[in-house]
Order: C-alpha cells, then structure tokens, then sequence
C-alpha cells in the first residue's frame, strides 16, 4: 500500500505486479521457496486457510509462538473456483498472480498475515516471523518505510531475499542510500504504474516508485549505451567545488572516455547495471560526504562570498557546502548545487580507449582561463533554466 498525504490505504495495479514479478518467477527464482505477503490481509477469501500451529520451512518444521490474536494464513489454490480467480480483491493482486503462477513458478507455498490495517486486528510486518520465510514480497506503507528497510535489512543478513516497492524519493534518502552502495539491494527492471482506489480506480494524485529487490536483475537490465566524449566536449562537464569530480548534466551524457568520479541525478539508481558502473557515494549529507576520498575541504570559505558568487544569492545561505556538492566554473569559486547527485565510476574500461580524469578536467580549466572569462568557457546549454513541470515517468515494460 502506497502511501498518498496520511493514508496509506492505496493498492498496486495487477499490471505492475506481472510487469515485475515475471522475471523473477520465469527465472527460477520463486521455485521451491515459501513466499510470505506481509501486506495482502485479506483472510475472507474462502481459497486461503487459517494455518497457526506450523508451517514447513527449507531447513524444516518450525512452530509459530502466536497469541491467539495473531495468525498468518496458508493459500490453498486448489480451493480456487473460477468465481473467485476473477474476483480477487484489490488488496490481494500480490497473492493472486503469485497463487496463479504457483505451479508455473514452482513456488512450494505462498502465506499473507492476516493483518488488516484499517481494524489494526492481526500481525504487522514489524512483529512478523519473517526468517521463516524463503522470500518476502509486497507493497509496504510508505509512511513506516524506516521500519521496513530495518526489517527487511535483518531479513537479508540471515539470507532471504525480496522484492518490494518503496518511494521514488528513496533513492535519495540518506537514511537508505548506504544500503545502495553496500549491494543490499537495488532497483528491479520496471516502473510502476498508478495506484488504484479499494474499486480499482486509478488515483490522480501521481506518486512515483521503484521495485526494490537483492535478486539478481542483471540478467535482463541492458546497459547503458555511452555515446558522448569528454575530450571532444570538455566544456559541457563542470567540476565540483569540494569534490573531485564532474558533473553529468545529463545521463544519457555519460562520457565514454572518463574513468574519474562522476555525479549524476539520484534517478540514475533505477537502471543502474552493477556490472558497469561503480557507486562511490552520496553527494550530500556530512558524515558520508566527507568520508569519501576526493572531498576537498573548505571549511574556511568565507560564506559572504560564496553568497555574492551563488547563482542564487538569495537561498544559497541555506546550503551547508561541508555537506553537499557544490559546483565551480574556475576551481576557486563556487557557483552552485545541483540536486541530489550518486557518485559513480565506470567498471568496464577499454585498452582500445584513452582516458582523463580529474587532473585533465582541471588542466584544461586553467588553460582555457589564460584567454578567457570564467562564464564564456563552459557550455550555454548548462545555464539554461530548468522546467519546474512535474517529470514524466513511464510504465516501465520489458527491458
């Protein structure tokens, strides 16, 4: 459930579900695995049973320690009548794909928890046995999205696996971007669609999200294509301030021949391909910031200055430039702070190609100020007023 103002009472399409969770079932993931829904509650349906005494875990049979208010509930498919395949609540379309490919996937049992949030009656995810589990799916409510990475994270160290959908804004969040670079988890294949009302009717209100997941996605995530040349356009790549590194206007500007650090938007951790890029950091918050090596202290800057410099004077007293990056057009100044950048590095590099890095960046700058004004040496396509319509996302589909 995806959470909208203070509800977070909206359901995730059928189509989303399939569009994602195909790939996982068709590649064997799902086979032999006991899957728990710890967001599908509802326990009416007469094809799920109540299941409170045991359940059959890989390593074999475990009791389940619940008050008697507490149950989880065991989907029996077989119970399935055509009725009520083509019925399935809005609130169940995660247990009705999984139960409809249980055999196709090979996926030995499929649990939800019984819990209903708007009753408060059964068992949240925060207190749910979740290790006795092969694998954990679902939308969780964005409102306790902390709660869940903490849970999910505990699940991982004890070697379960998941797939689940979390808010776009969370690929920049300080709080979960150490799990991105650490490879606890990453961005699936596909985008989301719309949220849809307990009738099915798609919410206006647009809410952008990601599939989070630690299975495996290389297998069908292509990579990206780099068609761009620093050499050939050194002017269309400013460096940062306090940080060796350039910025990339522009992903799909990626330079091919550039093996320094590179910061791009946040957004670029949805089609990341491990195999070919590298994540070095998080362009913002102190204590990850200036951990990372490259980040040039300048801590003594005098702030009057930076404020006469700023592109815009009159909110850039409220950048803190010891904890975000910070860009420059001649290396001494600083001229302002993009939005939210990941720190990368490009993994596959060629014997074929000559690369630069951040000492040719600066070499060139000095050159190139010998003759000039800072302002004319850099590309007027960087100084172009951004839009501040609402971004655009697709559906997502297949790779």
């Amino acid at each position: 459930m995806a959470k909208t103002g203070v509800s977070d009472e909206y359901y995730t399409p059928a189509q989303t579900i399939i569009n994602e969770l195909k790939y996982y079932g068709y590649d064997g993931f799902f086979k032999g695995k006991t899957i728990y829904l710890p967001c599908d509650y509802d326990a009416t349906l007469p094809y799920i049973k109540k299941e409170i005494k045991t359940i059959t875990h890989v390593e074999g049979p475990m009791k389940l320690k619940f008050d008697d208010e507490y149950e989880i509930y065991k989907v029996v498919p077989e119970l399935f009548t055509e009725k009520e395949k083509n019925n399935v609540p809005r609130k169940c379309q995660f247990v009705a794909y999984l139960t409809e490919h249980k055999e196709d996937f090979g996926i030995k049992d499929i649990y939800i928890s019984g819990y209903d949030p708007i009753s408060d009656y059964g068992m949240k995810f925060q207190n749910a046995p979740f290790e006795l589990f092969d694998i954990i799916i679902t939308n969780p409510p964005f409102s306790q999205i902390e709660d869940w990475i903490n849970k999910i994270v505990e699940f991982e160290k004890k070697g379960g696996k998941f797939c689940f959908l979390a808010p776009l804004s969370i690929l920049t969040n300080t709080f979960a971007f150490p799990y991105f670079k650490n490879k606890t988890f990453w961005c699936g294949y596909t985008e989301p669609s719309k949220y849809e009302d307990i009738n099915g009717n798609v919410i206006d209100a647009y809410l952008p999200t990601v599939w989070l997941t630690n299975f495996d996605v290389n297998k069908h995530k292509p990579k990206r294509p780099l068609s761009k040349s620093w050499k050939n356009h050194p002017d269309e790549f400013m460096p940062y301030w306090n940080y060796k590194a350039i910025n990339i206007d522009s992903i799909d500007n990626i330079p091919y021949d550039y093996k320094g650090v590179m910061g791009v938007a946040a957004t670029f951790l949805k089609d990341l391909h491990s195999d070919q890029f590298e994540i070095i950091g998080f362009g913002q918050g102190k204590k990850q910031f200036q951990s990372l090596e490259g980040w040039i202290d300048r801590s003594d800057w005098d702030f009057k200055k930076y404020l006469e410099y700023a592109d815009t004077p009159k909110t850039a007293h409220s950048f803190d430039v010891s904890s975000l990056l910070v860009l420059t057009k001649d290396l001494d100044h600083p001229y302002k702070a993009p939005f939210c950048r990941v720190l990368i590095k490009n993994k596959e590099l060629s014997d074929d190609i000559e690369y630069y890095d951040y000492d040719d960046v600066t070499k060139w700058v000095k050159n190139e100020l010998k003759t000039k004004p800072a302002d004319s040496i850099w590309n007027p396509r960087l100084f172009k007023k951004k839009s501040n319509a609402k971004v655009k996302h697709g559906k997502g589909g297949k790779k």
